[in-house]
C-alpha cells in the first residue's frame, strides 16, 4: 500500500469521484477517477448535496453541517484469524451486516476500517454522521481496527494489532487532519465502560 496514493484516493472520493477501494494502489478505477477530476477542471463533481469539504477546508457532517473536529478509534473485537483469507472487503461487509441487520442502523457505524495487513477501506462517507459512540457522533470520524478480541484498555497497541495497522492508523489520522481541523483524538473506551479499541489512544499517539 502506497500512503500517498491512499491520500489521493481519499481526496478524490471526498470530491465526489469514485477511485474504488482506498487501498493505496493506482489501479484502473483510480486512474479513471483522476481523469474525470481533470476533465472537471480540478473541481468537485456536481452533486445535489453540498461538497464534502468546504472552502475553509472543513469536513461538514449531516444536514446541519456539523464541523468534524474529532477522531474516535475503535476495534472490531474479532480474533486475529477472523475471516482469514477472505480480505478486508468481506470483513467490512460482515460488520455492515452486524450493524444494519443486527442493530437496525442505516449503514455500518464506522467511516474507515483498517485490516490486519494495513489495508484501508471506507465505510460511511465522512460527510455522514456515524454511529460509533452512543450520543457522541456529530462532528466525529470513526476509525475501526480489525482485531482486538480479548483486549484491555490498558494493553499496548502491539499486543493486539499489527505494525502495518499502526502505520495505517497514524497515516489516516494525519490524512484526516489535513482535510479538517482535528482537535481531539480519542478511544471508544473514553466514552463507555469497555476495552475498545483495546489500547490507550493517548499513549499510542505518544509512541508508547
Amino acid at each position: 500500500m502506497n500512503p500517498s496514493i491512499s491520500m489521493i484516493q481519499t481526496a478524490l472520493r471526498n470530491l465526489g469521484f469514485a477511485p474504488g477501494a482506498i487501498d493505496g494502489v493506482y489501479g484502473d478505477k483510480t486512474k479513471a477517477a483522476v481523469l474525470d477530476w481533470m476533465a472537471a477542471g480540478g473541481a468537485a463533481a456536481l452533486k445535489t448535496t453540498p461538497a464534502p469539504v468546504s472552502t475553509s477546508n472543513m469536513i461538514l457532517q449531516g444536514s446541519k453541517g456539523y464541523p468534524v473536529h474529532e477522531i474516535v478509534v475503535h476495534c472490531s473485537a474479532t480474533r486475529p484469524e477472523w475471516m482469514a483469507g477472505r480480505g478486508l472487503a468481506d470483513q467490512v461487509a460482515e460488520i455492515r451486516h452486524w450493524h444494519v441487520d443486527g442493530n437496525g442502523w442505516k449503514d455500518i457505524g464506522y467511516h474507515w476500517l483498517i485490516g490486519r495487513d494495513g489495508q484501508l477501506m471506507s465505510g460511511r462517507s465522512e460527510t455522514t454522521i456515524g454511529a460509533g459512540v452512543a450520543g457522541h457522533n456529530a462532528g466525529v470520524i470513526h476509525i475501526c481496527l480489525i482485531g482486538g478480541f480479548g483486549s484491555a484498555e490498558t494493553d499496548p497497541f502491539k499486543r493486539n494489532f499489527t505494525s502495518r495497522q499502526d502505520l495505517a492508523l497514524r497515516q489516516q489520522i494525519e490524512g484526516i487532519s489535513m482535510r479538517t481541523k482535528i482537535t481531539r483524538i480519542s478511544g471508544h473506551n473514553e466514552y463507555a465502560a469497555k476495552a475498545c479499541p483495546g489500547f490507550n489512544v493517548s499513549d499510542f499517539l505518544k509512541g508508547a
